[in-house]
């Protein structure tokens, strides 16, 4: 539903892993679910596949709550030199959104941005 909403009425075509293909645009889609411990707080990560898209779509608990990131903000986090890297895969950035601010942090002594331009973009405006 967070994708319809970004669409803007505009065609959704499937276009690869957690890809889709809004117009002439690519949206990397990710979803993670309400922590009931921590209700405003979402972990999400930044991969290679992430990168090859022209937006990241970070739906928060529900479709209701989403930002539509340019990959240029997302690639600027994941080549930070003190970013968050996965334990286990390198090539994995690891970021947390606190939805009650809207920011993400992403790197080392707390490093965050604002998401607020972000919050329920459409790719027509987006």
């Amino acid at each position: 539903m967070a994708l319809s909403s970004v669409a803007n009425d505009a065609t959704i075509s499937p276009a690869g892993n957690a890809k889709y293909r809004i117009g002439a645009k690519i949206i990397h889609v990710r979803f993670c679910s309400e922590n009931s411990g921590a209700p405003t707080k979402y972990k999400f990560n930044i991969n290679p596949n992430t990168l090859s898209a022209d937006y990241e779509l970070w739906v928060c608990g529900s479709a209701s709550l989403y930002y539509l990131v340019p990959i240029s903000v997302i690639r600027s986090i994941y080549e930070n030199p003190h970013a968050y890297v996965d334990r286990h895969h390198p090539n994995i950035r690891v970021v947390s959104i606190n939805a009650s601010a809207h920011s993400v942090t992403y790197a080392a002594g707390g490093q965050s941005k604002n998401l607020r331009s972000f919050l329920k973009a459409k790719i027509a405006n987006a």
